[in-house]
């Protein structure tokens, strides 16, 4: 995600329509955590839990190929802008039988010990150089940086330690630069280490950590161990991260073709909105032909050169908008 991105799905809380893969990938996460609830719920003494989506589930009586079937008619039915298809279908199903029966079910939740499915954490750092004030709209908002988000799962393979892991059905790219993720550079991957400083919040007792993301469909799992001394390390990299956010007032543009093909960002301009008046480009030479609407990336980087941060904070923040509300990935709420 390129910095102007960010800027507008976080800071301005603006979404475009998702990605077909992305959401077949929603589906089959939301197949896994179910199982994963159903061995949780067994590990409790309980017989029944309640899902959000697909309702009340017997852990003694149930049927797999129809949790994923149901799962795929409420997604599909969300995300009712793209043409769905059986090929689609099979896919989602393929996939999450893939990613269990992997290793003679190594990773099938239900042979596992679980601390918790679908964690989510909200962890305020407790930093001075963690600390903020900003105005927004005549409110002066003040606190403290807070880590926010969602662990797919969390198992206990023994006393002292806690493995994370993280379903992906995606190419194992880093797609801001189109780079392969080897294991090298897993090593150094920042969301890796944000689960863990995560985790040890959540869990202090347990001292070792191992973050397995899996790559359901380009290499299966990669494994990072981490132990109480890399704490150091990811914590001078979210004061080294949040100082260039606060920093920044002009957001980097990744200018790549992307922008045109891929972002809605960069394919859509201010006409869709009612509160927002687009401009017309009046300039030569720009990414934008002069006399026609500028899009939304290129319209938001000229108001922030013209206007500055703030007044670009204030007036084109989404309606309602909190900058500090988190819903989880794939919530029914």
């Amino acid at each position: 995600m390129c910095e102007q991105q960010y800027f507008f799905d976080y800071v301005l809380g603006y979404k475009g329509p998702s990605n077909k893969k992305a959401d077949k990938g929603t589906i089959v996460h939301k197949a896994l955590e179910i199982l994963a609830f159903i061995k949780y719920t067994e590990q409790q003494g309980e017989d029944t839990f309640e899902d959000d989506i697909i309702g009340e589930v017997n852990i003694h009586n149930y049927d797999l190929d129809k949790i994923i079937t149901d799962v795929y008619t409420y997604y599909t039915s969300m995300f009712n802008h793209h043409k769905w298809t059986s090929t689609d279908y099979k896919d989602c199903h393929k996939w999450t039988y893939k990613a269990i029966e992997y290793g003679d079910g190594l990773f099938d939740p239900r042979n596992r010990n679980i601390l918790y499915p679908e964690q989510r954490f909200d962890i305020p750092v407790d930093k001075s150089w963690a600390k903020f004030s900003y105005d927004h709209n005549g409110e002066k908002l003040e606190g403290n940086l807070s880590l926010k988000g969602t662990i797919d799962l969390i198992v206990k393979p023994n006393e002292n330690t806690a493995e994370i892991i993280d379903w992906k059905t995606g190419r194992r790219l880093n797609w801001a630069t189109g780079e392969e993720k080897t294991q090298e550079k897993l090593e150094q991957d920042p969301q890796l280490m944000l689960y863990y400083y995560a985790v040890q919040h959540l869990y202090p007792e347990i001292d070792n950590c191992i973050v397995t993301i899996f790559f359901i469909n380009d290499g299966g799992p990669f494994s990072v161990a981490f132990g109480k001394k890399d704490l150091a390390k990811m914590e001078d990299l979210l004061r080294r991260k949040f100082d260039k956010i606060k920093k920044t007032q002009i957001p980097r543009l990744s200018k790549s073709w992307k922008c045109t093909k891929l972002c809605h960002y960069g394919k859509t301009d201010f006409q869709d909105t009612d509160t927002i008046t687009p401009i017309v480009e009046y300039r030569d030479e720009q990414v934008c032909k002069k006399g026609d609407f500028m899009t939304k990336c290129e319209q938001v980087h000229h108001d922030l050169q013209v206007k500055g941060m703030k007044n670009v904070v204030d007036e084109y923040t989404v309606p309602g908008y909190n900058v500090g509300y988190y819903k989880p990935p794939g919530s029914a709420e």
